[in-house]
């Protein structure tokens, strides 16, 4: 709860200590007299996103949110390590391949992370899916795809959505640091629409679901490979 309490005291408000905050409703329950701008400031502000909405969009930006922003084959040893050198500024990039691989250490440092998959799952392509989205890491194209159709249905619903409906979700999810809607919207991506709030939490709890399905797929593969390997008898 740190991050709380700083991004709260940077904002020069009192931590009511919600532990832990579940709702925009909650925090302006435990702080009634503060402006709701600066409330909703300081609360992006603890989910990652400080600048919320200050990067303006032109039309051709605003559709590559669904489009591949990056893409690599990672087919060798030499290949993991070269690539996570040099994607290893990227700060989100260990935080989302380790989420949904709870089997390997999550110390692991950035440009460690690729070799460290390889090792268990075998070659794979690493994605970002959009400029503001996600790092995956998926054994197939057919899998590099159904991640990809899951973040867009997230996109595009978002987008869609208030910002209380997105503060909402955004603190629902404790997947990543910071969770993919807050990452967004760093954006001016969001265009409301009039009704009901889509199921932005369910969205993207199901895109990392499917991320973490198809990771673990990938390493009981590589276990039950490993295991026949070591079981069979010598010729």
């Amino acid at each position: 709860m740190d991050r709380w309490a700083a991004a709260f005291a940077q904002a020069g408000l009192p931590w009511p200590g919600l532990i832990p905050p579940c709702s925009l409703a909650g925090v302006r329950a435990a702080l009634p007299d503060v402006q709701e701008t600066e409330l909703r400031r300081a609360v992006w502000t603890a989910l990652g996103q400080p600048r919320p909405r200050s990067r303006k969009l032109s039309p051709p930006a605003r559709a590559r949110l669904t489009h591949l922003a990056e893409l690599r084959d990672v087919f060798s040893p030499t290949d993991a390590v070269q690539v996570g050198a040099e994607l290893a500024g990227e700060g989100e990039l260990a935080a989302d391949l380790l989420a949904v691989r709870p089997w390997l250490d999550p110390d692991t440092p950035t440009r460690e992370v690729l070799p460290a998959v390889l090792r268990g799952e075998w070659s794979g392509l690493l994605a970002l899916l959009g400029e503001h989205g996600p790092w995956v890491y998926a054994a197939t194209v057919a899998d590099l795809q159904a991640l990809a159709r899951l973040n867009g249905e997230l996109v595009v619903a978002a987008s869609q959505a208030d910002e209380e409906a997105v503060l909402n979700a955004a603190l629902a999810s404790g997947r990543t640091f910071p969770a993919l809607l807050a990452r967004l919207e760093a954006t001016d991506y969001r265009r409301p629409a009039p009704g009901p709030a889509p199921p932005l939490a369910a969205l993207e709890t199901a895109f990392w679901q499917e991320a973490g399905r198809g990771a673990r797929a990938a390493y009981e593969r590589w276990r039950a490979r490993r295991h026949e390997g070591s079981s069979s008898p010598p010729r």
